[in-house]
């Protein structure tokens, strides 16, 4: 038994005739008869049966039929991703997202690529940037996108600007606070509840924050690995926090007017420039390129 008689056998229970699944399969009849027969001899029982309304399986011949149809469908997967691999389109492809820009845009890109390589497979990895970034020194991760601390830019790495987003100080809309219409004083400010992201450069940021207004950290700071949880305590609970523009678009909350911000935040892509990005991982870059040439939200 091989995959061309069992190609042979789907044309000749499809096409229900000999002669049209020999036209099918370009054979003639005589040479598509003895691939039958010799697959019949290896499974050591008849397949087919002629009926007056053409050719049917046996009850053997639709169990292989289905067999086969699973068979060469797997073996033409096989060979198409074969063929992208050699063409770098193919495999897995390693690409890293901050979680700020994953909430933000990750979900539209991801379907358009889906439907443009359906075979590929994607490993993504969504975290921080302290996180991401040695991923992508070790080779785990090709292909980085995510909103930068440009002044502790990891050296090694190549970095391309996408854009740039401000990150303001944000509560409720019916927080207390909210209702100063002066520029809010640092002694006021460690007085509240804090939100943070639970990482490295949004704790530098606050650092510096409140060592610029000549003040300690709040009192109380949460500190959570996700943009989402910081937006509801912000909205629900009565937390402040340093957030992306973009991110609290329709959002339940101001900005408010504080020394020393907004702080400029660029958004952009980051790869090791001694390792050549395969084909496939430039196609994702240019539609990230495409996506985010301004900021989204």
């Amino acid at each position: 038994m091989d995959l061309r008689q069992l190609r042979h056998l789907i044309a000749i229970i499809e096409e229900r005739s000999f002669s049209a699944a020999a036209k099918a399969v370009h054979l003639t009849q005589p040479a598509l008869t003895r691939s039958m027969n010799a697959l019949e001899a290896s499974v050591g029982t008849p397949l087919l049966v002629r009926r007056n309304n053409g050719i049917e399986p046996t009850s053997a011949g639709a169990v292989l039929y289905e067999y086969a149809n699973l068979l060469t469908t797997t073996a033409d997967n096989a060979r198409a991703d074969i063929a992208r691999l050699a063409k770098g389109l193919g495999g897995a492809l390693n690409v890293g997202i901050g979680t700020h820009l994953a909430d933000l845009a990750l979900p539209k890109i991801l379907s358009e690529f889906a439907q443009r390589y359906p075979h590929l497979s994607i490993n993504l990895k969504i975290g921080m940037i302290e996180d991401l970034v040695p991923m992508v020194l070790e080779g785990k991760v090709e292909l980085l996108a995510s909103m930068v601390p440009t002044d502790r830019m990891q050296q090694g790495l190549a970095y391309e600007r996408l854009f740039t987003t401000k990150d303001h100080l944000y509560s409720a809309d019916n927080h207390h606070i909210s209702q100063i219409d002066d520029v809010i004083t640092f002694d006021r400010l460690t007085k509240e509840r804090w939100v943070s992201l639970n990482c490295l450069h949004a704790d530098l940021d606050m650092n510096r924050f409140f060592a610029n207004g000549g003040k300690g950290f709040p009192s109380q700071v949460f500190r959570t690995d996700s943009p989402r949880m910081m937006r509801a305590l912000i909205e629900d609970e009565g937390c402040l926090g340093i957030m992306p523009a973009e991110y609290m678009k329709s959002a339940r909350a101001q900005p408010l007017r504080v020394e020393g911000l907004p702080i400029a935040r660029a958004t952009g892509l980051l790869y090791r420039p001694d390792i050549p990005l395969r084909p496939i991982v430039m196609e994702f870059a240019n539609l990230l390129r495409r996506e985010l040439s301004s900021p989204p939200g």
